[in-house]
């Protein structure tokens, strides 16, 4: 039997890169997903790609700050598929026109930052965790961090901030919700390749600074975190909570 036959996992920024790979992992070891983006095309062909594997998959439009949409989204996998046994908080941006300094930062830069990558995961975190609650069950949460959440970068303030809270609020939320079966951790990628990180990757000076600090010399794929987020919600992690795993190529051993 695949390690997650049947089971049924929540994915939020499943329209491509990380999240697009994980849902394809899941649906590989048997797990039925509901896939969420704001890009809706791009998540109903990942959608398409799971189902190839024997998988139910479900596609939405979600706006992860958005209360109704994250109940909507929660209240459609449950009536679809059946209940919730996972929850992949993907859902994330890096940065909108470039790297800000603290001084030169909007209110919008800020605000937006937050709202997507920490605020986004208590909403949707909670939608789930009041359905697990109301009927009795639990499950396996997953929060997307970021290296950022343990070391400082310049000119990324409300990043390094908003993943830094993930990897509390990941914290909190084990201890608060482990008396009842659920487990919530965290993980820190480094330098993945995906289309969020191209145009960063794109500039040969960034691309050489980040390989000096990475000591398997090489960037991590969509794929390496993918298995990693399936391990943490299957029960082969079943002691496992209130972590958060680098995902990094050694970057923060510097």
């Amino acid at each position: 039997m695949k390690r997650l036959q049947d089971k049924v996992g929540i994915i939020t920024g499943a329209a491509r890169g990380i999240g697009r790979a994980t849902a394809l992992k899941f649906a590989q070891d048997g797990c039925h997903v509901a896939l969420s983006d704001m890009n809706l095309a791009g998540v109903e062909e990942t959608a398409a790609l799971c189902r190839a594997h024997g998988v139910k998959a479900i596609a939405m439009r979600t706006d992860v700050t958005n209360t109704q949409d994250v109940q909507a989204m929660v209240d459609q996998c449950v009536a679809e598929l059946g209940g919730v046994d996972a929850l992949f908080n993907n859902a994330g941006v890096f940065y909108n026109a470039g790297p800000t300094g603290i001084a030169d930062m909007s209110d919008d830069e800020w605000d937006r930052m937050i709202a997507i990558c920490l605020t986004g995961v208590f909403k949707v975190s909670r939608a789930v965790l009041a359905h697990w609650v109301k009927t009795g069950t639990a499950g396996a949460i997953v929060n997307s961090a970021s290296i950022s959440a343990a070391i400082a970068f310049t000119r990324s303030s409300h990043y390094c901030a908003a993943k830094a809270g993930v990897a509390s609020f990941t914290r909190c939320t084990a201890l608060e919700y482990g008396p009842i079966g659920v487990r919530c951790n965290s993980i820190a990628p480094g330098i993945i390749q995906t289309d969020m990180t191209k145009p960063a990757l794109s500039s040969a000076e960034t691309m050489a600074d980040w390989m000096r600090r990475i000591p398997l010399k090489k960037l991590g794929q969509p794929e390496d975190v993918a298995e990693v987020v399936a391990w943490l919600v299957s029960d082969e992690s079943r002691y496992v909570t209130g972590d958060m795993i680098f995902i990094d190529g050694g970057w923060v051993l510097e």
